[in-house]
């Protein structure tokens, strides 16, 4: 009697073991297909970089390789890349910049406070004293400069997505998706608002919002963005 007993509790113990491995097949297989239904046939337009911006970009790259130890160049290319979908490569020259000269933080700031007051009507320059300041772990002060870029450029979607990111890295979680779904509005094709997104809702417990998110992110990363 005991013996089967014993042995009705581990064909229970399996079968909810089974179960629970389907369902786990199931969800992954899911998001599979969702995935690439996504990849397929989806029509949407992604966003692209303006010719405008492009000649800008080519601009600051060729004086970074005119002067490849100049950390104004750097810098200067650096927030060029973070408006124009070349976050990662903007990353990598910020680090390029600490490592030529390790004051460029202070120096840089008040470079950028003396364009901006020379020129309050560039946004491109309120971009740059924006981070500065966050480089200057100034971080209020760099969402307001992202804030004026907004007056200036109220369709900038990449001054959303910085906001954004700020607060979430002060522990704003509900002000950060606030800031990324405006700029959804404006464009709802940027990966990058998308990442954030789902960043804010996993911190928010919402996992299948957060998964959702993901993958739109690499829907729009899968076609170049």
């Amino acid at each position: 009697m005991t013996n089967h007993k014993h042995q009705m509790t581990n064909n229970t113990k399996a079968s909810k073991t089974n179960n629970t491995q389907n369902n786990l097949k199931f969800v992954i297989l899911i998001l599979f297909v969702f995935c690439n239904l996504f990849l397929v046939i989806s029509s949407a337009e992604a966003w692209r970089i303006t010719p405008e911006l492009q000649k800008e970009l080519s601009e600051k790259q060729a004086a970074v390789r005119a002067n490849p130890k100049s950390p104004d160049a750097r810098f200067d290319l650096a927030i060029t890349m973070a408006y124009t979908n070349n976050i990662q490569d903007g990353w990598t020259n910020l680090k390029k910049v600490v490592e030529l000269d390790p004051d460029y933080r202070k120096k840089g700031l008040t470079d950028y406070i003396n364009k901006v007051n020379a020129s309050p009507s560039d946004w491109r320059l309120r971009f740059r004293l924006a981070f500065a300041y966050y480089f200057n772990d100034k971080k209020k002060e760099a969402i307001e400069q992202l804030d004026n870029v907004l007056i200036i450029d109220p369709y900038n979607v990449w001054a959303y997505g910085y906001i954004a990111l700020i607060y979430g890295e002060m522990g704003e979680t509900d002000t950060a998706l606030v800031y990324t779904r405006k700029g959804l509005k404006i464009d709802s094709n940027v990966a990058a608002l998308h990442l954030l997104l789902a960043e804010g809702y996993n911190r928010k417990g919402d996992k299948w919002g957060s998964i959702r998110e993901m993958m739109e992110t690499i829907r729009l990363k899968a076609l170049g963005y």
